[in-house]
């Protein structure tokens, strides 16, 4: 019986791998900014506004370097209602990854 349950849990539960991802808020001090940020807001099924012009997801990195936007710029990520936590760290990984220094914004 013993075997019988520890195969069961054994066979239930799931290995995922996690990975970590360094998030900074906004909250960290207060001082005045060197450079504008470029907003970024982050709707629901890949759908983002950059600067007020809506991108797709896939497209973000392109758009940003067509714009002749300089990596050392940071990016100031704001979560729309509709968004989910999923949409905001792929919107996230994307700029780390392409090294951009972004932050998360919120209320």
């Amino acid at each position: 019986m013993i075997f019988l349950l520890l195969m069961f849990f054994m066979l239930a539960s799931t290995f995922s791998i996690y990975q970590k991802l360094d998030v900074t808020s906004g909250a960290e001090g207060v001082g005045q900014m060197e450079q504008t940020p470029i907003l970024l807001q982050v709707f629901a099924e890949g759908q983002l506004s950059v600067n007020g012009d809506r991108v797709k997801i896939e497209v973000l990195i392109a758009t940003l370097e067509e714009a002749g936007i300089e990596k050392n710029r940071p990016v100031a990520i704001i979560p729309a209602k509709d968004s989910t936590v999923q949409d905001v760290v792929s919107a996230l990984e994307m700029l780390k990854t392409a090294g951009w220094s972004a932050t998360i914004v919120g209320n």
